[in-house]
Order: structure tokens, then sequence, then C-alpha cells
């Protein structure tokens, strides 16, 4: 079974999956904070060296800050193939704030993976379960979905909202989760809650 820990050292949770063979960290937070996620790697008991690869639910700047810097330390970020065309969108918002610990992704140094190979990918990490294409917040937001039913879902929007955005794309996300035997949800800036 997936071991779920939960990393805070900013404004987003995120959540260090620990499978039999690899460890897989969802999300990180803005670019400056790498001081913190180490303090926060301290309190846990971790290292960096225990996370092999890091998966971005959508490219906004406060889930992809530290990308190049985990990247820079032997972390092989993994790309979906539906979120190609955004791993750029945040670095004008860093670059229009002046951030001097913004470093924007190389996309020749990722790992580009299609949606449809998730699940071989994950089981090679030793984790069971899929990913999946879960636009409604952002249109390159995915979500990892454990067979054991735990979902992580980035900043989609939680399921008692969907009625008040009267949005199909939204709407259809949150279907195709429940389809996938998602029972329980894991936020980032949320709380976690039972699937309704």
């Amino acid at each position: 079974m997936t071991k779920i820990i939960q990393l805070k050292y900013g404004n987003t949770k995120c959540y260090l999956l620990k499978g039999t063979k690899k460890n897989l960290l969802i999300d990180t937070d803005w670019a400056g904070t790498l001081p913190k996620f180490f303090q926060e790697l301290g309190r846990k008991k971790l290292k960096v060296q225990d996370i092999d690869y890091l998966l971005i639910t959508h490219y906004h700047p406060d889930h992809m800050g530290l990308a190049t810097d985990l990247m820079n330390l032997g972390i092989s970020l993994v790309v979906l193939d539906c979120q190609i065309a955004y791993i750029h969108q945040s670095d004008y918002i860093f670059q229009k704030e002046n951030n001097p610990d913004f470093q924007p992704i190389n996309d020749k140094h990722i790992h580009k993976l299609n949606l449809a190979d998730s699940r071989h990918f994950l089981s090679e990490c030793g984790i069971s379960g899929t990913i999946l294409s879960s636009p409604g917040h952002s249109v390159d937001s995915i979500s990892l979905v454990l067979d054991s039913g735990e979902a992580f879902v980035g900043d989609l929007y939680p399921q008692e909202q969907v009625p008040l955005y009267n949005n199909k794309i939204l709407s259809h996300s949150w279907k195709k989760l429940i389809s996938h035997g998602a029972t329980f949800i894991y936020f980032a800036h949320y709380a976690n809650e039972k699937v309704i």
C-alpha cells in the first residue's frame, strides 16, 4: 500500500507518495521556499534523496515554483502530454514580480508521459493508480487516483461547489474521478474530504 505524507511549508499542501520502488512528490510551493521545503522534509524525517519524481497538478506559480530547484537536485519532473503547452504559463508572473529565486523549467530535461501510459509509469514506482486529465480549475489540471480510492486533485473545486459554477468541464472531471474509484480527496488548499 502507498504511504501518503503531507508536506506543508507555505500556502500549498504537497504530498509525497511512497511507493514500494520509487517515491513521487505531488506539487511544490512558490519559488523561494526551498529552505522551508528542506525544513519540512527534516520535520518528517525525510531527505531530498528520498524523492524520485515530481508531478505538478497544474502549472500555477504556487504549485510549480520549486520545479527547477528540485530538478537540479536530481528529482525528475514528470509532465503529462496534456500539460506540455502550459509548463511556462507562470514564468511571466515570477518575472513580473522580479522573483530572483525563480528559474524557468528546462524543457529538454523533463520526463514526458502520455496519460495512457500513466498506470504503467506508476506501477514502475510501486504505486497502484492512474493519472487523469481533470480540467475545471485550469486547462492543464491533472489528478492522480490511487486504486485504494485516494485522489490528489490540486486546486480542483470541491464537489459541493460544482453546482455553483454550472461548468460542464468541471462536472465531467468530477464524474471521471468518481468513475475511477475516487473516495477520498486530497486538496492543495481546501480541507481534505470524502467523496459525497
